[in-house]
This record gives C-alpha cells, sequence and structure tokens, in this order.
C-alpha cells in the first residue's frame, strides 16, 4: 500500500504518535470527519439548486405523431417543438417567455410544410398570496441559512474533532443535523484518546519502576537474611511476592495499553495492525521514574544477583568482567545527577509560583470543611523541602563519589584476596550501590515533583455565559434555529390568504405557411384575474396554530440551552477548583509515600546497635512493599490529577467558543 510509505515512521517502521502525528492522522484518514466534510459539500449543492431555480430556466420539448386515416394510403408525420425560458422576478412575478414551431411531412409524397410559429410572454403576478419578495425567495434564504449553520457546524466540529483525538470524545454536534435546540453535556473529568494512551503509558512506567524497586528491595532483603538479620524467611517471601505482583500488573497493564491502541488506530482510519509507538512527552515533566535509571537499577541488580551466585561467579576473571561493567556505568550515573540538579534548579525557579499557588489556596473557604487550617499551606514549607533536597542530593553524591572510591580500593585489594572474600566485598559494595540508586530515584521523584506547577483558572460563569453567547458556534445556530421556526409560522400564516393573480399573455404568431413570419392579424394579448377562494382553510389554520405552538417549544428549548450552558460553566469553575487542591494533596501524598519508601529503606541499611536485638522487626519487609505499592498508587493519581486538569481547560476553551485551531487542527493555548 502506497499510502503506508508517507506515513512518519522510525527507523524499525513503527509510527511515531505524538499528539501533533495523531491530529494529522485523523484529519488525513478518519471517515468520520470525511463524513462531516462531504456534508457541508451536499448543503452547499442544495444552494446551487435554489439559485438556478430562480434564474432565467430554458426548457425545450418536442412532440411528434404519424396519423392514416382508414381507408387511405396517404400518411402523415407531425411533429410540435417549444422551447423557452421560465423565472421568477420582482414581487414574486412569474414569466414565461416560449417559441414554438410545427413541422408535417406526408410520408407518400414526401412533402415537407414548416409553420405554425408562435411566440408567447405570460406573466402571472400574485396580489394576495405570495405577493412578496421574502416568499418566493424562502426556499433560496432557507437553503443559505442552511449552508451557514452547516459551516458553523463544521466549524465547532472541528474543534470537538480534536477534543475526540486528544480526549476521546467529541461533545459537538454533527454537521446537518436536524436543527432541534438540545442542551449540551456538562463536562466529563474521564479522559481516553491520546492523553489516555499517555496516561496509560505513564502508569507502565510507574510500574516498571516500581518493578525495579521490588527487585531491589528483594535482593536487600536477601542480603539481610543472609547476613541474620531477618529471622524469618516469611519476610523474603512477601518480597518475592510482592514482586511477582507487580510483575503480573505491568504485563497486565502492557496488554490493556496494547488493545487500547489498537482501538485508537482504528478511530485514526489506520489498521489494527499498524505498528505504533506513543510519544508521551506531553507528560515530560510528570515522568517522576526516570527511564534510563530504572534500566540502570535493573542492570546493577543482575549483576549483584550474579555476583552472589558462586556457582555462576567462580574465579577473579568474571568478577573483574562485572567490574568493569560497573565502572562503565558512572558516567550514566553521573549524567543522572545532572539532569537531578537540573530539576532542583527548576524547583527553584518555580518556587515563587508554588508560593503564590500556596497563597490562593490559603483565600479557599471550603479548606475548614476539610479540617485544614490556614498554616496547611505554609510557604516555609516549601523553603524546607528545598533544603531538605538539596541537602539529600548532596549526600546522593557523596555516596556514589564513596562507591566508585570503594570500586578502586576493591580492585586494588582483588589480586591478593580469595574469590569467596572479594565476591563477599563486592556483593557488600553492589548492593550499596543498588541503594544509592534507589535513593537517587526517589530524590530526583521528589525534584521533578516539587517543580511542577498547574496554573490557576478563575472561572465566573456569568462572565463564560456571556462569551460564549457570542463566540459558540452551535449558539449561534440554536438563535438562527429559533429564527427559522419563526419564519415557518410567517409562512403559514401566508397559507390563509387566498390566491388572486394578475396574469398578462401575449402571443404573435404566423400563418402555416410562413414559418417565422410574424404577422400582426395573428397576434392577440390577453389579460385576466385568476381567484381561487377555497370555502374552508381548517388546513391552513391548523398548521398555522401549529406553527405557533411549534415556536413556542423551542423557545422553551433555547432557553433550556442557555440554562445548560450555565450549568456547565458552574460545573467548570468546581472543577477548576477542585483539581487545583487535588493537585497539592496529590503532591503531599507523593511526597510522603517517597518519605515512607527512603524510611523503610534507610531501615534497611541501619547497622547493628550494641547490645540490641541485630535483628529487623517482623514487618520490616511488610512495610517496604506497602510503601513502595503506596507511591506507585500516589504517582498515578497524581498524573491522573494533571491529565483530568488539562481535559478540563481543553473542554473550557470549547465551552467558551473561544477555542482558536491551527491549519493542522492543533488547538493554540494561549496560556501557554
Amino acid at each position: 500500500r502506497q499510502w503506508r510509505k508517507s506515513l512518519p515512521v522510525d527507523a524499525n517502521g513503527s509510527v511515531l504518535l505524538n499528539l501533533e502525528t495523531a491530529m494529522e492522522l485523523a484529519l488525513l484518514h478518519s471517515r468520520e470527519f470525511q463524513q462531516q466534510k462531504e456534508a457541508l459539500y451536499l448543503s452547499a449543492l442544495d444552494v446551487t439548486y435554489e439559485r438556478f431555480q430562480l434564474g432565467p430556466v430554458p426548457f425545450a420539448g418536442v412532440s411528434g405523431q404519424v396519423s392514416q386515416q382508414v381507408d387511405e394510403d396517404t400518411s402523415d408525420f407531425q411533429s410540435r417543438a417549444k422551447a423557452g425560458f421560465r423565472g421568477i422576478a420582482g414581487r414574486g412575478t412569474s414569466w414565461v417567455v416560449s417559441l414554438a414551431n410545427r413541422l408535417s411531412i406526408e410520408l407518400s409524397g414526401g412533402d415537407v410544410e414548416v409553420g405554425g410559429s408562435l411566440a408567447n410572454l405570460t406573466l402571472t403576478q400574485p396580489l394576495l398570496r405570495g405577493a412578496s419578495r421574502r416568499i418566493y425567495l424562502e426556499k433560496l434564504t432557507q437553503s443559505e441559512r442552511s449552508l451557514l449553520a452547516d459551516a458553523r457546524s463544521l466549524e465547532q466540529f472541528r474543534q470537538g474533532f480534536f477534543l475526540h483525538v486528544v480526549l476521546g470524545s467529541n461533545p459537538a454536534y454533527s454537521v446537518g443535523g436536524s436543527g432541534n435546540i438540545s442542551p449540551i453535556s456538562p463536562p466529563s473529568t474521564g479522559v481516553s484518546g491520546f492523553l489516555g494512551l499517555v496516561q496509560e503509558l505513564q502508569r507502565i512506567r510507574n510500574q516498571e519502576a516500581n518493578v525495579a524497586k521490588l527487585n531491589d528491595s528483594l535482593l536487600q532483603l536477601e542480603a539481610a537474611f543472609e547476613a541474620g538479620r531477618i529471622g524469618s524467611r516469611l519476610q523474603v517471601d512477601q518480597a518475592r511476592q510482592a514482586l511477582f505482583n507487580g510483575q503480573s500488573r505491568l504485563l497486565a497493564a502492557k496488554s490493556s495499553f496494547a488493545n487500547r491502541q489498537d482501538g485508537y488506530k482504528l478511530f485514526l482510519g489506520l489498521p489494527p495492525d499498524l505498528s505504533m509507538q506513543v510519544m508521551d512527552d506531553y507528560v515530560e515533566s510528570f515522568r517522576l521514574s526516570d527511564p534510563e535509571l530504572v534500566r540502570l537499577q535493573d542492570e546493577v541488580n543482575n549483576i549483584l544477583s550474579s555476583v552472589r551466585n558462586p556457582d555462576e561467579v567462580s574465579t577473579i576473571e568474571s568478577l573483574r568482567s562485572y567490574f568493569d561493567q560497573i565502572i562503565g556505568m558512572q558516567i550514566r550515573t553521573e549524567l543522572s545527577m545532572d539532569n537531578l540538579r537540573a530539576d532542583f534548579s527548576k524547583f527553584e525557579q518555580v518556587l515563587p509560583l508554588r508560593k503564590k499557588g500556596f497563597a490562593s489556596l490559603r483565600k479557599r473557604s471550603d479548606l475548614k470543611e476539610l479540617g485544614m487550617g490556614e498554616d496547611t499551606f505554609r510557604d516555609r514549607d516549601l523553603d524546607n523541602l528545598m533544603e531538605e533536597l538539596n541537602s539529600t542530593i548532596n549526600g546522593v553524591s557523596s555516596s556514589f563519589r564513596v562507591f566508585y572510591q570503594s570500586l578502586d580500593q576493591w580492585n586494588d585489594e582483588s589480586e591478593s584476596l580469595p574469590v569467596d572474600i572479594n565476591r563477599g566485598r563486592l556483593s557488600v559494595l553492589l548492593n550499596g550501590f543498588s541503594g544509592t540508586l534507589l535513593e537517587l530515584s526517589l530524590v530526583k521523584a521528589s525534584a521533578r515533583l516539587e517543580s511542577i506547577i498547574m496554573e490557576e483558572i478563575l472561572i465566573s460563569p456569568k462572565d463564560s455565559t456571556e462569551i460564549a453567547s457570542s463566540c459558540r458556534m452551535d449558539w449561534k445556530n440554536n438563535r438562527a434555529t429559533l429564527v427559522n421556526v419563526w419564519r415557518k409560522a410567517d409562512l403559514a400564516k401566508e397559507d390563509l390568504k387566498s390566491d388572486l393573480d394578475l396574469v398578462l399573455s401575449g402571443d404573435l404568431g404566423s400563418d402555416s405557411m410562413g414559418a417565422g413570419q410574424f404577422e400582426s392579424d395573428e397576434s392577440r394579448i390577453r389579460v385576466g384575474i385568476e381567484l381561487d377562494t377555497p370555502l374552508s382553510k381548517v388546513r391552513e389554520r391548523n398548521r398555522y396554530k401549529a406553527s405557533l405552538l411549534r415556536y413556542q417549544q423551542a423557545r422553551r428549548s433555547y432557553i433550556a440551552y442557555e440554562d445548560s450552558v450555565l450549568r456547565a460553566f458552574r460545573a467548570h469553575q468546581r472543577l477548576a477548583k477542585l483539581f487545583q487542591l487535588n493537585f497539592e494533596l496529590s503532591r503531599a501524598a507523593v511526597r510522603g509515600a517517597i518519605a515512607q519508601v527512603d524510611l523503610a529503606r534507610m531501615r534497611l541499611d541501619e547497622p547493628p546497635q550494641p547490645g540490641r536485638n541485630a535483628q529487623f522487626g517482623a514487618t520490616t519487609a511488610r512495610d517496604l512493599v506497602n510503601a513502595l505499592n503506596d507511591l506507585l498508587d500516589a504517582s498515578n493519581s497524581f498524573v491522573e490529577v494533571w491529565i483530568g486538569f488539562e481535559a478540563m481547560r481543553m473542554r473550557y476553551a470549547y465551552d467558551l467558543g473561544t477555542m482558536q485551531l491551527s491549519d493542522e487542527g492543533i488547538w493554540l493555548d494561549t496560556a501557554q
């Protein structure tokens, strides 16, 4: 298929799907969007036909017959031809101009006779019913109004189609709908579409990071068990079971994502077997877990498992091969530290905005309903967070320096020590290195967490409704629909009048032997009046009363539409406040979960105290596993709140009618 060659693909032949690519593919391949453009084209065809009907319309006709009298051998062929123009002008005046001619052929003798020409002009002027320019132009006017309404509908459908591509639902009506005035649906917090794929992909990223942390925790617990600091194998088995459950959920999430991706391909108009890779750059700042760091943790854990296995590592050369791999990771760890410092620097930059957001939250009255006081969101809490992060970053950097110094020392002393001792010393070093990587991932998540801001949206339902009344395309169409219903009522009132027409007709003819040679004695002029007064107007009266009722129904529907728009903006106002508060609460939940994981991890690194029981508590493994799972849930909720807020912002711009799209169909977000 040639069209596949035009798709944006990578070296592996996979379509790289970001927001721009998704919109481009949808506009090109979506069956639904193509159908809407075709509906507008069909509406334009109606206008061209009505305009044609009002102009000079040509007509022509020919009739012929062969006749033969009984008991005679001769037969004649006679034909009549008629051509002309007809149209409407002035105050509903209809006119017809025609020219007729007769042709006679005697079939037995071959004589041909052409003649009997007749030129005619007929004018009919209504005096009562239909005696108005507006009346006879009504069909054209209505088709033009319908075309304008469909053009507005297509523009609004483009806006709704963007929401469909990004959020998975289109609140716009189709082009060429029934013309009924219907209330709009309130905004929804559910998200699918492209953002749904991105959210699902971020969940997978979080789950992968969770599996890496569970694997690291399992190795630390196994090391503690071997060192005698865990008295029961049960805690190790609990950690292993949690790892298996995490891996199972990861596989299920990937399978669900693949199914969801296939459905999205069909929506875009693409075959489901097309290879596609979703690019999650849209939530780059919400990647609390660095994928590169996750891969680094997995590699270190695999090396640590191999080093601990005597059957797999039995010589000093094999230990040195792993030593070389760890040394090769130094550049990657330094790069991760540089990225961490960049995230921390961003936190410093947005700190004034964070404090401004806290000040706005402190002014809210609904905090007291949640049992929160004015000291809940304090500026000094942010300052303390910055100091703690800076201290932790310095501590992690110092741990890496100490590790690589110790690793070099191990390398220098490895020749003089037995393999088992080297293996044990390297295992201890790698176990500490793995813990430092875990700490790095946690502090990196903290720095990114604190550097994310949510712009506050102040929504006034009353002001938003006034803007929407002049900007929303469907609002304009609904006003036009109400006027259309009134126009139909006015037309029904016109039908109550009687038909009274003034008719003027003139003929100019010729004799049968002089075709086209018109003579005055063969011409005539007729003037008359045609009056048609039905004995009853019950049907017309009922139609008029029904049209008045339909107008009142349309008026009530229009008022209900206005109320539904106001309701939608009130819902937007509530959602904006809810998302702003939930965003900070979710951030606090992630912050608390990170602290729990850090405390549980530090408990495993605590050296035995002299004179005390060196074993860990009976719930150490369970506490660590629960803390990691809580961190996973909190991270997912944090992303979900932000994506819900982004969906609300897009829907709010659509409901206002101020959503501007680029030529590529992408929302031009003026707030960014």
